[in-house]
């Protein structure tokens, strides 16, 4: 099915897997990615040397888009941010903090640039740096994040930005997902029922909001639900 952001990201779900740290490796994103979705590899904490062979595993695993993410207070974020301009993966996701200097750098490499929110305030400034989508985090996700729950910062944030809008945040079965899509104008799938993809557990974030849906831990042969980590958050500063 096709979505705002099935479109944008170029893959052929709207499933997004989460980027949990020591955790969504090569194996876990290439295949999300090999199956349709946006398989992310978790940059934080990593050493660039990993980084670049974890990208080089998930290429030899499929051509479909792959994306990374920049843990933002990450000390050494100023190096894997160029390190991925550098291996042009597809999308870049970020978090704890503000991707206002990398981003230029990012849009000259090709790459879509999605950052996690935690209030409309913050997606409004991610949308004016040049953002492609965001993903609005409700604190039911868990880890650092904002205070809003989801049912009351997705639709807040729909308002508030015209670019695509990925809801997250304690989501978790087939009314969640359809709850979660009836808070915005822009249409979504959720993974439900999506054949030899999705290992039906529930480790507490959805990404699915109005426009997809994301995934965590582990594929096997005919999973029916999905279900997301709690992503890095981004700080209230730009």
């Amino acid at each position: 099915m096709k979505t705002r952001v099935t479109e944008l990201l170029g893959i052929e779900v709207p499933v997004i897997q989460g980027a949990m740290a020591r955790i969504a490796n090569a194996s876990l994103a290439g295949a999300v990615s090999k199956a349709g979705g946006l398989g992310i590899i978790a940059c934080g904490g990593a050493p660039l040397e990993w980084i670049e062979e974890q990208v080089s595993l998930v290429r030899s695993m499929t051509d479909k888009p792959i994306g990374a993410n920049v843990m933002l207070m990450d000390p050494n974020a100023a190096e894997v941010a160029k390190l991925l301009a550098d291996l042009r993966v597809d999308v870049i996701a970020t978090g704890a903090g503000s991707p206002a200097n990398y981003m230029e750098m990012w849009k000259e490499a090709g790459i879509k640039v999605v950052p996690v929110v935690a209030s409309t305030a913050l997606a409004v400034r991610m949308e004016r740096l040049g953002a492609d989508a965001v993903v609005a985090e409700g604190t039911e996700s868990g880890g650092h994040i904002g205070q809003i729950t989801t049912m009351c910062l997705v639709p807040q944030v729909v308002d508030a930005v015209s670019i695509p809008v990925i809801g997250a945040g304690g989501i978790a079965d087939g009314r969640g997902m359809a709850a979660a899509f009836a808070l915005g104008d822009h249409l979504g799938f959720a993974a439900a029922n999506m054949p030899s993809m999705i290992f039906p557990m529930i480790v507490g974030k959805l990404v699915g909001g109005v426009t997809a849906i994301g995934v965590a831990m582990m594929l096997v042969p005919k999973g029916e639900d999905v279900a997301v980590n709690a992503e890095q958050p981004v700080s209230e500063e730009a």
